[in-house]
């Protein structure tokens, strides 16, 4: 039991007491010696084993550890570029707010949950979610929320609290709420562009950050006296759009003004440049807040209607059906059909909005009375390889090109494809079977107008760069899809179908804008119930341009499922008609008195 005993006090530096008494020694024992200095050597070596990991095997990874705690690199971020209006006025801009973070080692564990309630109090974050942060001592530095109001901050920063820290920050801001929302768009939290023109030239706009490589306090402050490093951020380009300032509110009025009167579910307005593509105006209805995006749907702010949305155009289409067939020659703006109100083909009977029939019709007369029968009989002359060559040639069934995310290319059958049936020729010549989008039929008038030529639209006039350097958006031809002496016969065509719907009957002394020539189609289109039919619900539309002797503007108004008038007549064409009138005087043109018929006054629109 001895040796026992002796062993374990040397593990375990102490003695068992013994039954019998040692014999008293002067010296220790050899093997006592041996056993302490094989663990002091032991001991030692664990050292040096440990000092040569450090040193030797795993020197980089180490200084890289240590390096780490004290060397921190503090991003530096870059301001998002402004979007402006054609004129420069501000319609998204980078604003300083300030933001809470914290320091979780700086916090007493013990006081924790009480500033928690605090701050909770101030933010109206739940105070739970803030003493998960305040406790998260896994990171050295964790965001509360950012972007504070200025008032909330004011009263953080009266809590002289050392462990939280309110840290300017670039937020973004739309200065003009829900103006144009839908061509501007919006920035997620991470300032990132989700919708609009803040989407399509989100790596325009964005930047780069910047960064700041150096040594740190406790507080995470950098030691400036010490050596550091930084690379400046580079900040986001300036966007200028097409967007008139004047004109865009002007459609939004208009538009939204029509949408509470008629109990519609939505609409759309577009002003387009004819001779160039810009696009002037363009409001949606419903529309959004970007400062409050989310406060709405996804799809309200995802989804543009005038560039992401189709619908069948109806009647406005006709427009199309008219200018195909006579550019290929296979009628003249005399030749002759017989409107009967109703005709029946493949099994189908096709017929009139009205059921009733108009008698001897021109290509004028299709549009001056609208006629479904006259459109799907001259349809019939031309054929379908014309007609369908026009519908390609107008860029129907293909992207317009705008610098707009979204945009969809509509749907129309050609012939040969495994949807198509021959009815579809004369159904499509009056704009049903046949799915577009409004920026579509707006270039389709805004072609008429520019002599058959037609053009890009385009939303962006410039990108600025902060040296001062600019690149212009240059117009850009599309295609010539008529000849001007045929768009020339078609303007004067929609001429008299403008002023038709102000004359109860024959002579045409009144005119649609009084003291202007103006261009303007109709359109009344049921929607498809997805299943083959329709819905019983329809769109009023009307397109058309301004002023016919040297077009300025191509305009599209388009009201979505009006509960009190199924008919554009009675919905669109008076939006079209105040909005005409303010163009002309926007653009200082002189009216006409010869063209001011009977109780008119020149650029006065009456009754609606």
């Amino acid at each position: 039991m001895s040796l026992i005993n002796d062993i374990r006090a040397v593990a375990g530096n102490e003695r068992l007491p013994s039954s019998t008494p040692a014999a008293p020694s002067s010296a220790t024992s050899p093997w006592r010696l041996f056993v302490a200095f094989g663990l002091a050597m032991a001991f030692l070596a664990r050292i040096t084993l440990q000092l040569a990991d450090v040193q030797l095997l795993d020197r980089n990874g180490y200084a890289a550890r240590a390096s780490s705690e004290v060397n921190q690199s503090i991003p530096i971020v870059a301001s998002r570029g402004t979007i402006v209006d054609r004129f420069g006025n501000i319609l998204a801009v980078d604003v300083e707010r300030r933001s809470l973070y914290v320091v979780p080692a700086q916090i007493d564990p013990g006081d924790a949950a009480n500033l928690a309630v605090r701050i909770s109090e101030v933010i109206k974050i739940p105070s739970e979610k803030i003493l998960a942060l305040l406790i998260d001592t896994n990171r050295a530095w964790v965001p509360i929320a950012r972007w504070l109001p200025d008032d909330q901050a004011d009263k953080i920063e009266r809590f002289k609290q050392e462990s939280l820290y309110l840290v300017y920050e670039p937020h973004r801001f739309y200065p003009q709420g829900r103006f144009a929302s839908h061509v501007i768009g919006a920035t997620n939290l991470n300032g990132m562009g989700i919708a609009g023109v803040e989407a399509s030239f989100d790596d325009v706009l964005r930047g780069a950050d910047g960064v700041i490589t150096a040594e740190v306090d406790i507080h995470q402050q950098p030691i400036w006296s010490r050596p550091y490093q930084r690379i400046e951020p580079v900040n986001g380009s300036q966007v200028q759009l097409t967007i008139d300032p004047y004109i865009q509110h002007l459609a939004e009025d208009q538009l939204s003004r029509a949408i509470d009167i008629h109990g519609a579910s939505g609409g759309s307005v577009l002003v387009m440049d004819v001779k160039t593509g810009a696009i002037r105006a363009m409001a949606s209805f419903p529309d959004f807040d970007p400062n409050d995006y989310a406060d709405v749907e996804p799809e309200v702010y995802n989804t543009n209607p005038a560039v992401g949305q189709v619908y069948e155009p109806g009647s406005t289409f006709k427009i199309l059906t008219v200018a195909a067939g006579l550019q290929a020659n296979a009628f003249d703006e005399t030749t002759q059909v017989i409107d009967e109100g109703t005709i029946r083909r493949y099994d189908y009977n096709l017929s009139n909005y009205d059921f009733k029939g108009h008698g001897v019709m021109t290509p004028g007369g299709v549009l001056y009375f609208s006629s479904n029968i006259g459109a799907l009989l001259f349809a019939e002359k031309m054929g379908e390889s014309v007609f369908y060559r026009a519908i390609d040639d107008f860029g129907f069934g293909k992207m317009t090109g705008i610098e707009l995310p979204g945009e969809t290319a509509g749907i129309y059958w050609q012939p040969g494809s495994a949807n198509y049936t021959p009815i579809n020729l004369n159904t499509n010549s009056y704009g049903q079977g046949i799915a577009v989008t409004p920026l579509q039929v707006v270039r389709m008038a805004a072609a008429v107008a520019n002599n058959g030529v037609m053009m890009q639209p385009y939303i962006v006039q410039k990108r600025c760069n902060r040296d001062g350097s600019c690149v212009d958006t240059e117009p850009v031809v599309q295609s010539q899809p008529i000849s001007a002496p045929v768009a020339l016969k078609v303007r004067g065509m929609l001429m008299r179908s403008a002023n038709h719907y102000v004359n109860a009957r024959q002579p045409d002394d009144l005119w649609l804008v009084p003291g202007f020539r103006v261009g303007a189609k109709t359109g009344t289109s049921s929607i498809p119930d997805g299943y083959g039919g329709y819905t019983g619900q329809t769109i009023g539309s009307v397109v058309g341009m301004a002023p016919l002797e040297a077009p300025h503007y191509a305009v599209l108004v388009k009201i979505d499922r009006p509960i009190d008038d199924i008919y554009g007549v009675a919905t669109a064409l008076p939006v079209y008609r105040r909005i005409v009138a303010e163009l002309m005087r926007y653009d200082r043109i002189a009216p006409n008195q010869n063209l001011v018929g009977p109780g008119q006054r020149a650029g006065v629109v009456y009754g609606e």
